[in-house]
């Protein structure tokens, strides 16, 4: 049996080296083309909106509800055409063992981020808040601060996880090695976070990224890697919105247990190993 202390061994990684590349500049298209259609929808209803930033919110929430799920669709259509079926463990969509061993590297995914983060804010200063941020901070409606905590804080952990590390960091860790897989993925990552974002950030992310597919390779599963996604986003949201102690910890806890139970529903048992 192959440890993974040695070697990262995704299930049936067929699929090419370019498709995952593909895959997300076909999401890129296929939201752009539905983005300036709302816009197109929206300006014309109301000439005042000069750009896509003066969208209603309700607007940019449903589109990011959108580009979800064409994260996801795209992914699988992806390996699915290549290789001819979509498993589940194909994406990592497999239950953890050892609750020590997950516990270890899901610190040491989020040691890595936050050492970068201080490193970085050291260098180069403390970057201003993202869009999202400040956008986020000064809405007062009740309803669209509940519909961004679903879409931050359970919505994009499971999606990103999903596409990010269950299906680019599986095709390339298998043609290009862990290592240099780890390096591409961030920095994909990072980048794909670049709407309104510092350089500084994107460099965080890019770690967070790099965190993640270590976690995704020493526990052979995804779930953790959404666990801890949802965890770092429920407590941006949480200090974003300056909520109450009590609230803040029914975020966290609500969002992660509702993505690693999500996660768990789905999830395949790991095979069992013949003696």
């Amino acid at each position: 049996m192959t440890s993974p202390e040695t070697e990262f061994t995704p299930p049936r990684a067929e699929v090419p080296v370019w498709v995952p590349f593909l895959a997300l500049a076909a999401v890129l298209f296929i939201v752009s083309i539905f983005g300036l259609a709302v816009y197109a929808v929206v300006t014309a209803t109301d000439p005042s909106i000069k750009t896509t930033d003066d969208l209603p919110v309700v607007a940019t929430q449903a589109l990011t509800f959108l580009q979800d799920a064409i994260f996801v669709f795209v992914a699988w259509i992806a390996v699915r055409l290549s290789i001819g079926e979509t498993p589940r463990e194909r994406f990592g969509l497999v239950r953890p063992e050892g609750v020590l061993n997950v516990l270890r590297w899901t610190a040491a995914a989020y040691a890595i981020f936050w050492l970068a983060a201080i490193v970085l804010s050291a260098i180069f200063g403390p970057p201003d808040d993202q869009t999202l941020v400040t956008d986020l901070r000064d809405e007062d409606s009740l309803g669209v601060v509940i519909v961004w905590a679903v879409l931050i804080c359970v919505l994009a952990p499971v999606v990103e996880e999903f596409f990010f590390r269950g299906f680019m960091f599986t095709v390339l860790a298998r043609r290009m090695g862990v290592v240099w897989a780890m390096i591409v993925d961030g920095i994909v990552f990072g980048i794909g976070h670049a709407a309104g974002a510092e350089i500084i950030q994107l460099l965080a992310l890019a770690a967070f990224g790099m965190g993640l597919c270590l976690l995704y390779w020493r526990t052979q599963s995804i779930i953790p890697c959404m666990a801890l996604h949802a965890l770092n986003n429920s407590i941006t949201f949480g200090v974003t919105k300056d909520l109450e102690p009590a609230l803040f910890a029914g975020v966290v806890v609500l969002s992660v247990g509702t993505v690693v139970g999500g996660g768990l529903a789905v999830s395949a048992r790991r095979p069992a190993v013949a003696a």
